[in-house]
């Protein structure tokens, strides 16, 4: 069950204290753990690492600066993942703006993935009937708006292409019918429902992680799929709050019955609670709202300065209504249409006694892909004993943390600044793929998504 919409209504938050301490443990520990047995998924490099422009990534990426806000969701569920079931009228929409001058030739074509994110052993006549690539419509220009963007919009499938296979996919949009001169890519997945998943958020049995930590526990029946070999064929990927950087994969059943694989406290499912995220609110941009200091004008776009905050490593949790690290654009006054959202300089502002040395920090969430990302990297200033960044966002509500990467690190330490804490309201999502000899193919059998509050 999705939490209601933030609003302008959400003007105080709900607070809760904790009579007792408790430790703060950095995410390291829990990673050692969790992530001993094929932990977070990676290709074998760093989100925030070096590639060229033109080196395809089997991830969500931007490989062109002027593209911004892009956003690939199932039609008319905005904050929805982008899941949608095969052979079924579901559809998904992606969405860009460019900040070009001029309207670009822009084409797609989609890949079948595996489970983990490789290039499938496929032809594309084998998973996709009808067209393999196609032109992307004539975008639409901005209105009353300081930046002037053109917004491209795909629906998908449509009638020139439909997928004919379960399993993850890459969307990939690129320039001229040149694929290799690629502008984004985007990872969705196509489920068929084969098996019945139950799942629930519950206590890690790590003693010193209790209070920092969440468990998922899962359960497996499939009457009606002939599953030969458990341990082998089928591949289970636990997600939180939809962040492909902090997959969970490898998980083994620990008993295996009558049509039922019982996965019972899988260390590979071990997450740390982290904490609820920050917010702001930019859709009315007349007034500043809870956490936006001040709204100014300048000649090029308006500036909006977030109200600063230090650090939220504290041993108590305070209860705050969030969408779970996602972002909705919207401007009140024009209806909901994205065409009318301006783009707006946001100012962040992170207060700390002291810089923190080893690493870097970074506004993460899902403005950044749940990444760390150049962009979104933020500079100390030892005169004010803050860090602070300045990044364009379009018009709507924003959920953000504050992250630490290490030097050559390729995991961003969350904790570290934000704190952890076993009661924080969190989205998992259950991927279960089938490795199937027949279709040669990972197929995604099914999916289940829950909630560490509400089940």
């Amino acid at each position: 069950m999705r939490k209601p919409l933030p609003g302008n209504a959400f003007r105080r938050s709900t607070t809760t204290l904790l009579p007792h301490p408790r430790p703060v443990i950095g995410i390291t520990a829990l990673f050692a753990l969790a992530c001993s047995s094929t932990g977070a998924l990676t290709d074998g490099s760093s989100p925030t690492s070096y590639y060229s422009p033109a080196e395809l990534r089997y991830d969500d990426r931007t490989y062109d600066p002027d593209i911004h806000t892009v956003q690939l969701f199932r039609s008319g569920f905005e904050l929805g993942a982008p899941v949608i079931e095969l052979g079924s009228d579901q559809t998904l929409d992606l969405r860009f703006d460019d900040w070009k001058p001029t309207i670009q030739d822009l084409n797609y074509t989609v890949e079948h993935c595996t489970h983990d994110w490789r290039p499938s052993d496929m032809s594309k006549g084998e998973y996709l009937q009808g067209a393999f690539s196609d032109l992307i419509a004539t975008p639409r220009q901005s209105y009353t708006t300081y930046r002037t963007f053109f917004m491209y919009t795909l629906t998908w499938p449509n009638a020139m292409m439909r997928p004919l296979r379960s399993g993850n996919y890459l969307v990939k949009v690129f320039r001229n019918g040149d694929e290799d001169d690629l502008v984004l890519t985007r990872r969705f997945m196509i489920t068929e429902k084969r098996v019945d998943i139950a799942a629930q958020v519950v206590a890690t049995r790590h003693v010193d992680l209790r209070d920092v930590a969440q468990q998922v526990d899962l359960t497996i029946s499939h009457p009606g799929l002939d599953i030969p070999d458990p341990f082998s064929d089928l591949h289970v990927t636990v997600l939180q709050n939809m962040n492909w950087n902090d997959a969970r994969t490898g998980l083994k059943p620990k008993f295996v019955r009558n049509n039922e694989l019982i996965y019972d406290h899988p260390p590979q499912a071990e997450f740390m609670g982290l904490n609820e995220f920050r917010n702001f609110d930019l859709k009315d941009l007349n007034y500043p709202t809870q956490y936006v200091g001040r709204i100014t004008n300048s000649d090029t776009m308006q500036e909006a300065f977030i109200v600063p905050q230090p650090a939220r490593n504290i041993h108590v949790y305070l209860q705050e209504p969030d969408i779970n690290g996602r972002y909705l654009v919207r401007n009140d006054f024009v209806d909901g249409d994205p065409l009318g959202a301006d783009y707006v300089g946001v100012n962040f502002t992170l207060t700390m006694p002291d810089q923190l040395y080893g690493g870097a920090v970074y506004v993460w969430g899902g403005l950044s892909d749940f990444a760390c990302r150049k962009e979104f990297r933020m500079t100390w200033d030892e005169q004010h004993h803050r860090y602070f960044l300045h990044v364009p966002l379009k018009q709507g509500w924003y959920d953000y943390m504050y992250a630490f990467l290490p030097d050559n690190g390729d995991r961003p330490d969350i904790d570290r600044i934000e704190g952890s804490h076993f009661e924080t309201e969190n989205d998992y999502a259950v991927l279960v793929y089938f490795s199937d000899p027949m279709q040669r193919c990972d197929r995604l059998v099914g999916v289940r998504f829950v909630n560490s509050r509400k089940g």
